[in-house]
């Protein structure tokens, strides 16, 4: 008798009911649909008894109405056991929940409404898409679900997977991208040998979506049978299916246990895994154009990298301050120029990726209480004290096993050793650690302070900067800049700050922090070169908080500032080819030839490499994201060419993903600025700039702070203005604002038109 497992959530009595009811009128002698209620749990527990049904069930329905974690991860275990799997939901319940996820609303399903339609969708064969082959990722073989917001643990959970599990890994960070598709996470997880993800407490929005997605990951994994851990604090109630499976942990110093652990079940995978070769030959199975997150295609990057002006400025030291709006890039050109700079041994690179919260603490205890031109000073001497500790930090890790075999380099090695470990103990943290040590460090040094009765309004300069420092840096400084003297340049990159922002916005605080890091790269700068040393330095910035924030805070004319924006269509079509070659690197096949056989020439008239870059608003990340929508789908129709209906409906599905996004960006510049957006968006056609002001005031009620949402939603390529009757966007005035500013000014009543990416959301 064939067996279907019948998974539902439960809380509804009529719902449960009706299923229970129809699940009955469906059966037949052999078939027999079982719904999990009707299943005896006594004795067992819940986790394994499910495990267990689906197992040995034949084949798998789900209820996806409603957002539950325990059908979630059913749902995920059905999928990794590679059970025929459908889906159904009820046309009663409000499926917005579910979208708002974008998760479980990717899968295909059935709708129904009341029983008797009901009973005929559970009649139907028990056949389902199929799932594309996805090869192991030997280069990056472990994928972490990062929590929506970086705390303690989750940081301390990263650090042990670098320092103690020692394998390089792939995450979904939602700080970067906001949705994850069924099929982004099935690939993600297949192509592993171990998954990490973790458990976000609480019932609020971004809480509700990690647990989604963790739910949903961790079934696929342990239906596959790759090593997975669910991470969730000691006494945190979970849902029935994963409380008793979850990873739990009381001190953060379980993580390194906890993981070194798991780095044996991942290696017992690694050696026990034989590559198998698909008999399906579908070639959308092997085309790819990759991750649309650098970092998790940091291993293969220099197969297909393009090396722009913005890249070889910043390889030659020429470019010190490099732009790029979300998605443009400048990830692949940090892991780029550190990898070739990295290939001269002699060389000392210092990359850092850090998470910002670690300084939240810091603004709060000490910058909220100076003045402007103090919080200047304390902000330069700290990234300063930070610059130096970590070079210092470099070299140690670079030399401590060739310093034992050269007795000249010895000496030199023992007291720089000395001289870092009497101001921060690292122990085996990465930088986010060691940066979060420092500061806690001197946060408590200024507390001190205050329990002594004195106001840190009343410190003098010296004072403040002994606090920081704890004591003189002029011996280590010194010492740094002699040990220096028998090695190539030193090159410090610093990417990801945007991640420094403050939660719900970014601050003059904020804006304050980068300048202190321009200044203190410059100090640095002119120490190196009094000594006849070779400093470089990038640091990495979101070109509109650049633009509104940064700039005119920072001495600009003495800044070299590149842009890494792309506005040369040919040139993003150039980096499209060449991801989706690399794929096929061992082999002779042409462009052309390969492309006329995988996809439709044309979408809507439009030749598809036109559509694509118009739909990715001239980001790379939107570009990738686009077509890989487009191909997954047309697999799972079991397609072996992408056909104009899987590029429009990927379109429709990028457009939340970039509405989202841009809602993001514009909160961190526009106090009070989230869901303005979605306002300006649902003001609908003959959008003009008065109608654009009239709506953005019903939120802000400070005109500068509307005109200012006008500003960044142009610079964001969300909202163009009309010239000629079309509409003119950033990137097609080489991003010049005053442009397009230009336009509005002369025209009072010149049009607005919203870009055809974030329209087709609502088409």
């Amino acid at each position: 008798m064939i067996e279907v497992f019948v998974a539902y959530a439960s809380g509804n009595d009529f719902h449960g009911s009706m299923i229970r009811k129809a699940c009955e009128g469906a059966s037949t002698p052999s078939r027999k649909l079982l719904p999990w209620s009707d299943r005896d749990t006594s004795g067992f527990p819940i986790a394994q008894s499910v495990e267990d049904w689906i197992e040995r069930a034949d084949s798998f329905i789900g209820d996806v109405s409603t957002v539950n974690d325990n059908v979630t991860f059913e749902v995920g275990l059905a999928i990794g056991l590679g059970k025929p799997c459908r889906f159904i939901r009820s046309t009663h319940v409000d499926f917005t929940p579910t979208k708002n996820i974008g998760l479980l609303d990717t899968l295909g399903h059935d709708e129904y409404g009341y029983e008797s339609q009901l009973e005929r969708t559970l009649k139907k064969n028990d056949t389902s898409s199929r799932w594309p082959d996805v090869p192991k990722l030997k280069n990056q073989p472990l994928f972490v679900l990062q929590p929506p917001t970086p705390l303690d643990w989750s940081v301390r959970l990263n650090s042990a997977v670098k320092k103690t599990a020692r394998l390089r890994f792939r995450g979904f960070n939602p700080s970067e991208i906001s949705r994850l598709s069924a099929l982004e996470a099935y690939e993600q997880v297949m192509s592993s040998y171990g998954v990490i993800s973790c458990w976000s407490p609480g019932q609020g929005e971004e809480a509700r979506r990690n647990n989604q997605r963790a739910s949903f990951v961790h079934g696929l994994a342990k239906g596959r049978g790759i090593p997975c851990l669910l991470i969730a604090r000691e006494g945190e109630a979970l849902p029935l299916d994963l409380n008793d499976i979850a990873t739990r942990w009381k001190e953060l110093s379980d993580f390194d246990k906890i993981i070194s652990r798991f780095r044996d079940e991942v290696a017992d995978l690694q050696n026990d895994f034989i590559e198998t070769k698909s008999d399906r030959g579908n070639i959308l199975d092997q085309v790819t154009c990759g991750d649309p997150t650098a970092e998790n295609e940091a291993a293969g990057l220099s197969q297909y990298f393009l090396e722009t002006e913005g890249f070889q400025k910043a390889l030659n030291g020429e470019a010190s301050v490099l732009v790029g709006r979300k998605g443009s890039g400048k990830t692949a050109v940090f892991i780029r120029v550190r990898d070739r700079t990295r290939t001269d041994k002699s060389n000392i690179i210092i990359d850092l990726i850090p998470d910002g919260y670690q300084l939240v603490k810091m603004k709060e205890y000490i910058l909220d209480q100076l003045g402007h031109g103090a919080r200047k000073e304390v902000i330069s001497a700290f990234w300063e004290y930070v610059l130096w500790l970590e070079i210092a930090y470099k070299l140690i890790e670079k030399d401590e096993q060739k310093a034992y075999r050269d007795p000249a380099l010895l000496v030199k090695f023992e007291k720089l050793q000395a001289l870092f470990n009497d101001r921060v103990d690292t122990g085996a943290g990465d930088f986010s650690e060691r940066l979060k040590r420092l500061t806690s460090s001197i946060v408590a040094r200024f507390e001190a302070h205050k329990d002594d009765g004195q106001d840190i309004k009343d410190l003098k300069s010296s004072h403040v900067l002994r606090i920081i420092y704890g004591e003189d840096i002029k011996n280590l400084r010194a010492t740094v800049l002699d040990y220096l003297r028998i090695k190539g340049f030193v090159f410090f990159m610093v990417d990801n700050l945007d991640r420094f922002w403050t939660p719900g916005g970014f601050t003059d605080d904020d804006a304050l922090i980068v300048v202190g890091l321009i200044e203190s790269m410059q100090e640095i700068t002119r120490k190196f070169r009094n000594n006849g040393l070779d400093f470089r330095w990038s640091i990495f910035v979101r070109s509109d908080v650049y633009e509104f924030l940064v700039r005119g805070m920072a001495d600009y004319g003495k800044l070299a500032v590149q842009s890494l924006e792309w506005s040369d269509r040919d040139l993003l079509k150039v980096m499209f080819e060449r991801r989706v070659l690399s794929a096929f690197s061992n082999t002779t096949v042409g462009w052309r030839d390969l492309w006329g056989t995988v996809s439709d020439a044309y979408v809507s008239g439009k030749p598809v490499l036109d559509f694509l870059v118009d739909g990715s608003l001239m980001r790379p990340r939107y570009l990738i994201r686009l077509f890989e929508t487009a191909r997954r789908r047309a697999i799972t129709f079991g397609r072996s060419r992408i056909v104009e209906q899987d590029y429009s409906s990927a379109l429709k599905e990028l457009g939340w993903q970039v509405i989202e996004d841009l809602d993001r960006e514009i909160a961190d510049l526009i106090p009070n600025g989230s869901d303005l957006l979605f306002e300006i968006i649902h003001a609908g056609e003959g959008l003009t700039v008065d109608k654009f002001r009239y709506v953005a005031s019903k939120k802000l009620t400070d005109p500068e702070s509307v005109n200012r949402l006008l500003e960044v939603m142009l610079w964001n390529g969300s909202l163009g203005v009309c010239q000629n009757g079309q509409p003119k966007y950033i990137f097609d005035c080489g991003y010049k604002r005053q442009y397009l500013t230009a336009l509005i000014e002369a025209d009072s009543d010149a049009r607005l038109y919203l870009h055809p990416t974030l329209r087709a959301a609502l088409a």
